[in-house]
Order: structure tokens, then C-alpha cells, then sequence
């Protein structure tokens, strides 16, 4: 459904839409689509149209928690340009997601976690007008397979959020200025660990996990690993088993 543009202006303004060939993908996937702009009653010049990757991120504010949209990657879809009256244009895009890009497509008792493309058309001697597509993230193989080894060992997904900041794994750095943190609890109650939290970070074909391990009375510790390009190969369980003493 096309959304209006220029409200302040009244009825007869442009129009625009983005379409989305594929809202369902994975980081690091080609997202492709068109933005549909209509033109009104009269003749519009457009400045510019961009896409932006956008995420809801969280930040400490002295003694509170505050989000924030947080821009993640951006796309420009058109230069300036003059949209006729009653004319139709469909400017076809591409943007490549980030391998860091925050997944939402799993199943926890958190709040949702939006991921969503932000539309921003500008046009001449009138405000920025906004359109929001959500995008449905799903995990990469690494992140489900670490994720399924927990869960053989007794550990679920109780929520995920997204930082801001910058979160390291030996020498790898998140590059996005915000990282994504999976919080996991015990199915049933552990008498030692009360949760542990992940932070995936992908570098080249690898992909560096860090772990911080919450203790009921103190004690608190990190591991690191790496998923290297033989992953799949490799017994997670027995790998976390003896890592964490789970």
C-alpha cells in the first residue's frame, strides 16, 4: 500500500512505496527491491533517495537505559530528479547486508528486535518524508549451530538486544558502532552459572564467538572461540561441555 508523502502540504502530494524482494535473509545476503514513487497533482523535484539498514540499539544514560535507532548501512537509490504529475517510476536497489547485521528471526521471551529498511525522500522546499519496512533476520549456520549445541546441554534463548559500542574478540572488532548480545538461561536451573551471553562477530570465513558466563556467587568469566570454515565438522557439545564445565 503506498504511503502518503508531504502531508503538510495536503492532498494531491507524491507517493512512494518500497517493495522488497526478500524481507526474509540472512547477514551478509544481497537485498534487493524498487522504490515506487508516484507523482501527485503537480509537478515535484525530489533531492535524493536513500535506503538505510536500521536497528533499535540500547545505551547507558547515567543511571538508565535509553534506544535508539541505530543506522547500520545505507543505499542511495536516486539523485535529484523531477517526479511529473500522475507519473509512476520505479527505481530498482541493492544493499548488501553486514555480516554483523542483528538477527531477529528466533524464537525468545525478550522483546522483539526490529530490523527494518527506513526510506528518506527528500523533496524540494518541503521536510524529509519516511517509509519503514521491517526485515525479518534469520541466523547464519554458525550462530544455529552454536545455538542448538546449548540447547542440547540444557541452555535456551531468553533474549537478545543490541548495544551500543564496541564489543572485541581477541584481535576482532565489531565495525557497526553497536553488536548484538544473546542472553541464555538454563531450561531448568543450573546450581552454578545463572546465564550466559553471546556476542558473534564474523571475520572473513570465520566467525569469533565471545562468551561471558554470569555465575550465581561470583566468579564471572570469558571464553572466546572460533568457528572456522570446518565448523560444521566440529562436536559444539562436547566443545562447550569442556569449555564452560557445563
Amino acid at each position: 500500500m503506498f504511503k502518503k508523502l508531504l502531508a503538510s502540504l495536503g492532498v494531491g502530494g507524491a507517493q512512494v512505496d518500497t517493495q522488497l524482494d526478500n524481507p526474509r535473509l540472512r547477514p551478509g545476503d544481497l537485498l534487493s527491491g524498487r522504490v515506487v514513487v508516484k507523482g501527485g497533482k503537480a509537478d515535484q523535484d525530489i533531492e535524493k533517495i536513500d535506503l538505510l539498514l536500521m536497528t533499535e540499539a540500547e545505551y547507558e544514560s547515567g543511571e538508565h537505559e535509553d534506544r535508539v535507532a541505530q543506522p547500520l548501512g545505507a543505499v542511495r537509490v536516486a539523485e535529484r530528479f523531477t517526479i511529473r504529475a500522475g507519473e509512476e517510476r520505479q527505481l530498482p536497489f541493492r544493499l548488501q547486508l553486514p555480516a554483523e547485521t542483528p538477527i531477529n528471526a528466533l524464537a525468545h521471551h525478550g522483546r522483539p528486535l526490529p530490523v527494518w529498511i527506513h526510506t528518506d525522500l527528500a523533496i524540494d522546499i518541503a521536510p524529509d518524508a519516511s517509509d519503514r519496512d521491517l526485515l525479518e533476520v534469520h541466523p547464519t549456520p554458525q550462530v544455529a549451530t552454536l545455538l542448538q549445541a546449548f540447547e542440547q546441554l540444557g541452555w535456551g534463548l531468553y533474549s537478545t538486544d543490541v548495544e551500543v559500542g564496541t564489543a572485541r574478540v581477541g584481535n576482532v572488532t565489531s565495525t557497526l558502532g553497536c553488536y548484538q548480545e544473546m542472553e541464555l538461561r538454563p531450561f531448568g536451573g543450573h546450581p552454578r552459572l545463572q546465564e550466559i551471553e553471546l556476542t558473534f562477530l564474523p571475520a572473513g570465513d570465520s566467525v569469533h564467538v565471545l562468551i561471558e558466563v554470569d555465575a550465581r556467587f561470583g566468579g564471572d568469566f570469558y571464553q572466546a572461540l572460533t568457528m572456522g570454515p570446518g565448523f560444521a565438522a566440529q562436536d559444539w557439545v562436547a566443545e562447550l561441555r569442556t569449555r564452560l564445565a557445563l
